[in-house]
């Protein structure tokens, strides 16, 4: 399965098949597994490593897997609510890591003409019940009271067509 998913999906959703992978099935050979599937699921990492240094000859090491690693027990603690060594596999260094940072670093720089124009265009295009969700979230994000969204609905619900306009 995760030999499929290596030719059609992104390193990011081979993560997310290996840690319901681990959480769901609890295979009998996990390290294993992660052995003969890590490069495709680290290849985003050795993607960012290799472009922020401009070094293309950079390769596999312990930190890009170890920074794999907590995204996948990042994933399972969400699943199952269990870090990775409760599925027989030794816990990633998280002081080595800095994985949420990284990404948190990569969303700030935008183009905020680019995004007002984004909305400006989209926000009449929202659906009623859109519009209300849409502004009652951006009024708790105006006012600074912080918080979560998450939004569920089966496919072809616009869903992510809003989702998409409340993150730019």
């Amino acid at each position: 399965m995760l030999t499929e998913a290596a030719l059609n999906c992104t390193a990011i959703q081979i993560r997310l098949l290996y840690a319901r992978v681990l959480t769901t099935c609890f295979p009998a050979r996990e390290e294993t597994l992660w052995d003969n599937h890590k490069d495709p699921m680290t290849g985003d990492i050795l993607h960012r490593h290799r472009t922020r240094l401009n070094d293309l000859t950079i390769t596999f090491r312990d930190t890009l897997c170890n920074e794999a690693l907590v995204a996948i027990e990042d994933i399972c603690i969400v699943i199952a609510n269990l870090p990775r060594s409760h599925f027989g596999m030794h816990s990633p260094n998280r002081s080595r890591c800095t994985l949420m940072n990284n990404e948190m670093n990569r969303e700030l720089p935008y183009n905020t003409v680019e995004m007002a124009d984004i909305i400006s265009h989209n926000v009449p295009l929202l659906t009623e019940e859109q519009r209300i969700i849409y502004d009652r979230i951006m009024l708790t994000v105006l006012a600074g009271q912080g918080g979560f969204v998450f939004l569920d609905a089966p496919g072809e619900t616009g869903k992510t067509f809003l989702i998409s306009l409340i993150l730019a």
